[in-house]
């Protein structure tokens, strides 16, 4: 289990980021790319990422917005249009709240890396955990799936 940041405030306050991608999505993420047998077309999911990075003291004391910054990249050999992002935030003990954006990237060319950004997620009603789960929808006769996905569980500590 990687962790993807851990901010800290004295008093042992902080946000912890685990990131929860299943082994089989997260080894073939830094390992595979493009094979005649994958055919032309294959996005990956680089990076997941917060701006400001998670900050008790700023998100959860004074209540501030943050935005999600998701990196895909075109690993394929043909330019890819309207592909569309996902995201999903739940909290495991409160069935209740589920907040979800789409976005679209109306191309990206091979090789090319886009940041794709959630904004407007200042309204996230205050849990000790989360779960979020990161998702770039497949493209036509895209066969590795694998690295389209990333999920993480947030853990707030106080």
């Amino acid at each position: 289990v990687a962790i993807l940041a851990l901010a800290s405030l004295p008093g042992c306050t902080g946000i912890e980021v685990i990131d929860a991608t299943p082994a089989s999505s997260s080894s073939e993420l830094s390992t595979h790319r493009p094979s005649e047998s994958d055919g032309q077309h294959n996005l990956t999911i680089q990076s997941v990422d917060f701006d400001p990075p998670l900050n008790y003291h700023q998100l959860i004391l004074q209540r501030r917005s943050l935005t999600l910054l998701v990196t895909i990249e075109n690993t394929g050999s043909n330019t890819e249009h309207d592909v569309t992002v996902r995201a999903e935030l739940s909290a495991p003990y409160d069935p209740e709240i589920s907040l979800s954006q789409g976005a679209s990237v109306a191309s990206i060319a091979p090789g090319q890396v886009q940041v794709v950004r959630f904004s407007r997620l200042g309204a996230i009603p205050y849990h000790q955990s989360y779960h979020l789960e990161v998702t770039v929808d497949a493209v036509s006769e895209e066969q590795n799936l694998a690295d389209n996905f990333r999920a993480f569980d947030i853990e707030i500590q106080q």
